[in-house]
C-alpha cells in the first residue's frame, strides 16, 4: 500500500501560507527537522497552548515529511470560513464527548493508509502555558499499531496568542523543536492499564524535553539519547 497525504500543490501552498503568516507576526525558531521519516505511518504528538499550534505543525512538519499531517479536531470547528481553513489543514472532525471508539477507528484508518496523524495529547489548549495531563488514546494507538511517534515541543505560542486572546502579540518569540521518532511499547505480561499509564508519562516527558522549562509543569524531561 502506498503512502497517502502527499504534499501536492494545494497542501504545499497552504503550508507555505502558514509559514508566511506565522513568520510575519512571530520571531520563529525551528529545530530538528532533519532526517524525519518520509515513508510509512507516523504519529506527531505535540503540546498545545494556542490556536497557532496546528498551523505551525502543518506549516513546518508537512514539508519536512513531504506529507500533509491529518489532525483530529472537534466537529464544531468545521463550519463556515473556519471550517474551510480547518479542512485545508487536513483535519478530520471528531465529536466532542462522542464515541472514543469512532475516534480511534478514524485515527487507525489514517495510519493503516500509511498516513501522518497529528495529535495534541492534552486534548485542549493550556490555560496557563503549562503542559497538563494527556487524554487517553494516544499511547493505546501507538502501542497497538507499532507506529513511530515524533515528539514535538512548541514554546511561546501562549505569548503569541493565548487561549482567550483574539489578536496576536506581534513579535512574540516562538520555538518549534522536533524530536527523534521513537516507539512506545508494552512489556509482555505487564498489566495493560499500568503499562499504558507509563507510556503516557514517557510520551509527555519526551515532549517536555523539547519545550522551554516554564511550559513543563510536573513533567520531568526525558533523558537525552
Amino acid at each position: 500500500m502506498s503512502d497517502t497525504q502527499a504534499m501536492t500543490a494545494y497542501p504545499t501552498f497552504i503550508a507555505g501560507l502558514c509559514r508566511l503568516v506565522v513568520q510575519s507576526i512571530a520571531r520563529m525558531k525551528v529545530e530538528g527537522l532533519e532526517d524525519l521519516p518520509r515513508t510509512g505511518p507516523v504519529i506527531i504528538a505535540a503540546n498545545h497552548m494556542s490556536n497557532a499550534d496546528p498551523p505551525i505543525i502543518g506549516g513546518w512538519l508537512g514539508p519536512a515529511l513531504n506529507r500533509r499531517p491529518t489532525f483530529l479536531a472537534k466537529e464544531a470547528l468545521f463550519h463556515g470560513p473556519m471550517g474551510f481553513f480547518v479542512r485545508s489543514l487536513g483535519a478530520q472532525p471528531v465529536k466532542v464527548g462522542g464515541n472514543d471508539i469512532a475516534a480511534y477507528r478514524t485515527a487507525k484508518g489514517i495510519l493503516d493508509r500509511r498516513g501522518v496523524l497529528a495529535i495534541l495529547p492534552e486534548g485542549t489548549r493550556s490555560f496557563d502555558g503549562v503542559m497538563s495531563e494527556p487524554k487517553p488514546g494516544v499511547s493505546l494507538l501507538a502501542t497497538r499499531t507499532g507506529t513511530p511517534v515524533i515528539p514535538v515541543g512548541i514554546s511561546g505560542t501562549d505569548a503569541l496568542i493565548a487561549r482567550e486572546q483574539s489578536f496576536p502579540n506581534i513579535g512574540a518569540r516562538v520555538i518549534l523543536r522536533v524530536g527523534r521518532p521513537f516507539h512506545l511499547s508494552i512489556a509482555k505480561g505487564a498489566d495493560r492499564r499500568e503499562a499504558l499509564a507509563a507510556a503516557d508519562v514517557e510520551l509527555m516527558r519526551r515532549i517536555a524535553a523539547l519545550v522551554e522549562p516554564r511550559h513543563r509543569g510536573r513533567w520531568e524531561p526525558w533523558p537525552a539519547e
